[in-house]
């Protein structure tokens, strides 16, 4: 795919590529792979029964210089009224690559790219590439906070029952806030949201916002609370019901 790039604020997130800044302390800390591996899942049960069930793998490897990380996730869920076959509502597959360069700097760029397909939202596929910068205010042991700014060429393919089947390619800003606070050695909690607007038409945006709250059980294993909330202003004109689409999931996690 081929990264269109008509803003002039591309040039200030390329030339972050080159641009020295302070390193943190952090930065002295080598790391090997790494990973998690996460089950999770919901029960509606009643007159109405729903069941949500899903899955996410994480793997990265990095140093002081760089970071490569891979994500894939899924969730799949089911809903009947008692008496009643059940019906599909939820489909999602979800993979990312990212590369980070510098990334304990302050001022950190990175690419990254992703597919993804989603029933709810009536897609088949969606692809999207980008580049941008992070910049970290807050890094410690116990807290970190950062605001990061991209710019993504994305191409979405409709479900075949979609009203309008045409393939959709469009350029997106993408800003990201994410927090991450370590209340004991036990308890922690993290939030990111993500809006992305697209660069000609700001009203034509889509909003992901993920919270989680953590309890660490053993050294490698923790049990989550996690709520997941997604919005897409052009969710309906490819026959969706909704612009939005949330859940509430209860899992366990490991990691190496």
């Amino acid at each position: 795919m081929h990264f269109v790039a008509k803003s002039s604020g591309i040039a200030a997130l390329l030339a972050a590529i080159f641009v020295p800044s302070r390193l943190s302390a952090q930065e002295t800390d080598a790391r090997v792979w790494s990973g998690t591996i996460q089950a999770n899942g919901s029960i509606l049960f009643g007159n109405t029964e729903q069941r949500i069930v899903g899955g996410k793998i994480t793997v990265a490897r990095g140093d002081s210089v760089m970071e490569l990380g891979a994500e894939l996730q899924t969730l799949y869920g089911e809903s009947s009224v008692e008496g009643q076959d059940p019906v599909v509502v939820k489909r999602l597959w979800l993979g990312a690559l990212t590369f980070d360069w510098r990334p304990y700097a302050h001022l950190s760029p990175f690419l990254f790219g992703s597919v993804e397909s989603n029933l709810e939202k009536r897609i088949a596929q969606r692809y999207s590439v980008g580049v941008g910068a992070k910049r970290t205010f807050v890094a410690t042991d116990a807290t970190e906070a950062s605001l990061s700014v991209a710019l993504l060429e994305e191409q979405t393919v409709p479900r075949a029952e979609a009203p309008d089947p045409s393939v959709v390619r469009l350029e997106r800003w993408s800003l990201r806030g994410r927090a991450r606070h370590a209340f004991t050695d036990r308890v922690r909690a993290s939030h990111v949201t993500f809006w992305k607007p697209e660069v000609r038409a700001w009203d034509r945006y889509l909003i992901q916002s993920t919270s989680e709250l953590i309890f660490q059980l053993t050294e490698a294993l923790s049990f989550s609370i996690l709520l997941v909330d997604n919005y897409d202003s052009e969710a309906r004109t490819r026959g969706a019901r909704v612009y939005n689409d949330g859940q509430l999931l209860f899992g366990v996690a490991a990691k190496w």
